[in-house]
């Protein structure tokens, strides 16, 4: 951990990273602090480019998509050609969220569908593109994914979950559709500017995205942080189980444990997903060693990726509103 940060800095990081839009003086009452120093520690910590960005966390399914993740191994691959590839997923809209990887996967991304059909033609389009550079490719389905506090920032975190994939969809208009597109894009957008967006009234806009958290389309706010600037690691592993009798455990085990951040389930992937911050590759192998002691005979095999760089994210399914 970098050591420039005090537990105040720390704490701050850790309550807009689980709750982006919560007021100065909410944020300073938690903390014990005052309103003027919370304030001051916050745009410092921006301007070290350890708090990046605010988004809202938004439940696709509940706008009536559904998300494939796909993981790509290359061959045959240059640089040059690589940044061209890059280039592409960026002015893409069929890619939403991509990873450049570090370990036994090149490059992992996520598209939100609301068909095959639309999918497949882009895909197909992709594949034929770049095929002869294409080692081989995984595709799933996202069942969920799971959001948990960085418990790693203090002493006593709470053991809380955002979880997307598990509701049904629900009905929303463009007015609605707008207001997402105003939390994704800055969690911490005024209401007097959400209001001005869609042109109601604040009470209005208010009561919208109210309403709009009650649906569970918003299910929470969250800070981008700068992991890099902590000094550590982000990872992605990957098990592999004989049998899913101890897999509610593992669940249990990941919600507790400091160092996971993220937990998710796809149709056809591995048994048990995690994502974790550490220090280096060593913690890394300590964790996981950790996790085969705890669940010994469970495991068949792991895998693990290491987040190099975003390539592209987005935070909204849809260019525009679908019904």
């Amino acid at each position: 951990m970098n050591t420039t940060l005090d537990k105040l800095d720390k704490r701050i990081i850790y309550q807009l990273n689980w709750d982006a839009r919560q007021s100065y003086s909410t944020l300073a009452k938690k903390l014990r602090a005052s309103k003027q120093v919370v304030r001051y520690r916050i745009k410092q910590l921006e301007e070290a480019s350890i708090l990046l960005s605010y988004h809202a966390v938004i439940d696709w399914r509940v706008l009536g998509y559904n998300a494939l993740r796909v993981y790509i191994k290359w061959q045959n691959l240059n640089l040059d050609d690589e940044k061209k590839i890059h280039e592409h997923i960026k002015s893409d809209p069929l890619f939403m969220w991509a990873i450049r990887f570090e370990g036994d996967i090149d490059l992992g991304f996520y598209v939100w569908i609301k068909d095959i059909p639309e999918f497949s033609k882009k895909w197909f389009d992709f594949i034929a593109k770049y095929k002869k550079y294409i080692l081989r490719y995984e595709i799933y389905e996202s069942v969920e994914m799971i959001h948990y506090p960085m418990k790693f920032l203090v002493e006593k975190p709470t053991y809380s979950e955002l979880i997307i994939g598990r509701q049904s969809k629900v009905d929303y208009d463009e007015a609605d559709y707008e207001i997402l597109k105003a939390v994704t894009e800055n969690a911490q957008t005024p209401i007097t500017e959400i209001a001005k967006r869609i042109n109601v009234t604040p009470k209005a806009a208010l009561y919208r995205l109210k309403n709009l958290e009650k649906k569970k389309i918003i299910i929470g706010y969250y800070s981008l942080i700068n992991t890099d600037k902590l000094g550590l690691e982000f990872y992605k592993i990957d098990f592999y189980l004989n049998d899913l009798s101890k897999l509610k455990e593992m669940n249990e085990f990941a919600k507790q444990h400091p160092k996971v951040v993220y937990r998710m389930r796809t149709i056809g992937g591995p048994d048990f997903e995690i994502e974790v911050v550490v220090k280096d590759a060593i913690e890394l192998k300590e964790l996981i060693n950790e996790i085969r002691t705890r669940f010994p005979n469970i495991i068949h095999s792991n895998r693990f990726h290491r987040f190099e760089y975003s390539i592209k994210q987005v935070y909204l399914p849809g260019e525009k509103l679908q019904q």
